[in-house]
This record gives C-alpha cells, structure tokens and sequence, in this order.
C-alpha cells in the first residue's frame, strides 16, 4: 500500500502543475489592443486577432481624443460638442460616464481638448485651446484644478510622463513650441522652439526618453530627446496625419487622407505598412495591453423587449418578441427569466438558442400577475446592465388576431396621415403661387396693352 502511495504522488504532482500552466495560460495572457476615435465613434481593434469593433455608445458627436487608465481598464475620450466634455467606459461599452463636461464656453466650434491620463495619481489632464488652458482633475471628477493658463498661443496635445512626474504640451499658437512643467504645474519651461513650423500632434515615448511631433508646412516628423537636445528629421515626405503612436520598435499614425492606420519602424528607415483601412474621419489613437477577460465582452442589452397575451381554447398565452443589442461578432443566445411579485429571484423558463427566431411564446395562467426579463448571453456571460424587463397581468387577455398588427398599425397610419398632409398642403402652396404668378402676368399684359393702345391713338 506504501509503495502504491508513492507511486501515486508524482502523478498528482504532474496534474496539479499541469491544470496550474492551463489556468495561467488562459487565464493571464495579454492581447494587444489599438484605440482611436473618429468623431462619432470609438473604436478598438485586438491587434492579435485583428478583431474589429465599433464600441455601442450613443451620443457621441465629436470625439477626437482618446486614452486609457490600465487600473480601472477604462477608455477615456474627449467630445468638443456642446461646450465639451471628457467621458469613460469599458471596453465592453459598459459602466459609461462623463466625468468632466463645460470645458469652454458652448458656442465655440473648433477647439482641442487633447487628454492625457495619469493612471498613478488617478487624474486626467486636459488641453483647453478655446481658452488657452492646461487643466486637470481626479478620475471621480473632483478637485477640477488650472496647470498652466499664462503665455499661452493655442495649446492643442499634451502628454503625461506618470512617472518622472512631468507633463508636456505641444503649442501650436503663433509661436509654436513644446514645453513642460511638472504635474502642479511648476517649474514651466520651453524645450524647443518650433518657430516656421505647423505642427499639430505631439506623442512621448517614455521608454526611450523621446519626444515626436510633425510638422505639417514640410511633410517631415521629428524626433528630440525629452529635454529638448538632440532634435532632427526622423522621416520626410510623411502624409497628413492626424494621430501618433509608439508601440515597442514601431510608430504608429493616422492617414488622414487615405483614412488608414499605418505603422514604420521607429529608425525611419522603412516604407509605412497598412494596418487597418478605410475608416473616416480617425482622429487620434492609443495602443494598450490588456489582459484578455477585458476584451470578453458579454453581449450588449435586448430592445424593443415587449409582450402580448392572447387566448388559444382557454389557454393563456404570451408572446415575447425583441431585437439583438450587439453582441461582438460573437453568437448569442437569450434567457427568458421570471420572477414572482413577492420575491427577489429570478427563474429561467425558456432558453432561446443563437439561430433562432427573436420570439418565444409561453402558458400562463389567468388572473396572474407577471414580471419576465430578458437576458441577452454569450461563451463570455450575459448582459451585466439594463436588462429589459416587462410586468403585466393576464386579466387582460384577448385574441391575438391583430393585438400586434394594430400596435404597429397606429404609428403608421399616423405617419401616413401626416405625410399625405404635408404633401397636401405642398401642392396647395404650389398652385397659390402659380396662381399668383398668373395673375400678376395677365395684369401686366393688361396694363401694357392699354398704354400701346393709347399711345397708338395719340400717334393717329
């Protein structure tokens, strides 16, 4: 039995190292995410599996700015609509927030507010070139603090160096220039003078102390070391960017005019490769390590979630239909749960698999009161936020002929009202300005045949 014992202990080694290297393995690897903007969107793509996603969030008008907070896993993005603002989420488009809005004054149409997150200190810092401000305040939103405001021509890029505890800002005012400070905002310097340049992005490589900006007047990009010394050409004949990058040994930018993303080594020596195309109006990207549960995302919420109950030989019945929220390119399926009026538990009734139709109907019982949700799920879970719910009691049963057909047939008949008297009344404008017209015109034939019969009668 002793010898049987012994035997047995390298096996139960062997499998407990193995399930840990599994557990490791899928549980802690990396993936390689790029963020960007483009104005009404934010977008990131798994640079390991060349996923391609538009993140859900709606209301977004003029994005332009784009960052990430690695403790929190948090997009941040700035929009210069409606006086501006400064908003997160995740990478699944879930736990979304604007933690900074009224950035300048509302009716200002072109302004940069470029953003930059301090993940250590957790803040955000911000330029503010409508009014010629370097601002900052805490991720929760508070302690909203000027860093710099004196001698400023038109600050439109900053960066944060979290660690050495420095900030620096690309001015690109009537004396362009690059400066820093540190992160109080003291100790304010000039590290190079930009004069008959036209630059408009700035980007910082901490690893390598390095700083790039572009100069749009010659098509050339430079590079200079974080103090200021050492500038020169890294690449000319560079096409119209409008976002930079540094990723390990490659630069990353956004081709504005052939709407790509397109990536050369950083020596500068090479041709620039295509890594992602066409895309509009991209306006600034960011590449980020994330540890892989952070791009699982579980599908986003069902709508038009409703319910319609009917009676089959004194049977009640109710029809659940919905739409697909996204669900990121991966197959989803749908979980009909149901709960009692008295109680906090939800209980699965019907499970509707990913090929199937966006409708199930269920037995119920008469005079009952009802409360179903929807949850939409995936390999990665279930929807997390705004489950759609629906309560109703079955004292209201009827046949379900055209309970449906006459909830849509409403609305449309409406909308065929209105349009049929605008079009109505259209014609009825037209024709009172033909009409008009006539009139003045036969007047004006009148008027001229008098005066050439009296003129001929004065002649003869």
């Amino acid at each position: 039995m002793g010898a049987l014992r012994n035997l047995s202990r390298p096996w139960i080694i062997a499998v407990c190292l193995s399930v840990c290297l599994k557990n490791s393995v899928y549980s802690d690897y990396e993936e390689q995410v790029m963020v960007f903007a483009n104005r009404t969107n934010i977008h990131w793509v798994n640079q390991n599996t060349r996923e391609h996603h538009v993140m859900p969030l709606e209301g977004i008008t003029e994005a332009k700015y784009v960052d990430y907070d690695p403790v929190e896993n948090m997009v941040y993005w700035s929009d210069v609509h409606h006086g501006g603002s400064i908003s997160r989420a995740t990478l699944c488009a879930e736990e979304r927030e604007t933690i900074v809005s009224d950035i300048f004054i509302q009716h200002v149409k072109a302004a940069f507010v470029s953003i930059a997150v301090d993940a250590r200190r957790r803040a955000i810092y911000w330029t503010n070139s409508a009014s010629d401000l370097i601002e900052r305040v805490n991720l929760d939103g508070s302690n909203r603090t000027v860093i710099a405001e004196h001698d400023m021509g038109s600050p439109i890029d900053v960066e944060v160096d979290s660690h050495a505890g420095f900030l620096y800002w690309l001015d690109a005012g009537i004396k362009p220039r690059i400066e820093s400070c540190s992160l109080s905002g003291k100790g304010r310097r000039v590290l190079l003078d930009l004069k008959d340049q036209y630059p408009s992005i700035l980007e910082l490589d901490v690893q390598t102390q390095a700083l790039y900006w572009n100069d749009k007047n010659t098509k050339q990009l430079f590079t200079a070391r974080m103090d200021g010394s050492s500038m020169k050409v890294l690449k000319s004949s560079i096409p119209h960017i409008t976002g930079i990058f540094i990723e390990g040994n490659y630069i990353y930018w956004i081709d504005w005019w052939n709407k790509d993303i397109e990536k050369i080594p950083i020596s500068g020596q090479e041709e620039a490769s295509v890594i992602l195309s066409p895309i509009k109006d991209m306006e600034d990207l960011i590449s980020v390590k994330v540890v892989s549960g952070v791009v699982q995302c579980p599908p986003r919420p069902a709508y038009k979630f409703k319910a319609f109950t009917y009676m089959v030989n004194g049977t009640v019945r109710a029809k659940f239909t919905w739409e697909a929220g996204y669900g990121w390119k991966i197959p989803q399926y749908f979980e009909l749960d149901r709960r009692d009026v008295d109680s906090q538990i939800w209980v699965e009734v019907h499970k509707i698999e990913a090929d199937s139709n966006r409708s199930v109907i269920i037995a119920l019982e008469h005079s009952q009161e009802y409360q179903f949700r929807l949850r939409a799920c995936n390999t990665y879970g279930c929807s997390r936020s705004n489950t759609p719910e629906v309560k109703f009691t079955t004292d209201s049963a009827s046949v379900f002929s055209s309970s449906e057909e006459h909830y849509n047939a409403i609305p449309t008949l409406l909308k065929t009202g209105i349009i049929l008297g605008g079009v109505i009344v259209s014609i009825g404008i037209l024709l009172g300005i033909w009409g008009y017209w006539r009139a003045r015109k036969r007047k004006t034939n009148r008027r001229y045949r008098a005066v050439r019969y009296s003129t001929a009668s004065y002649i003869t």
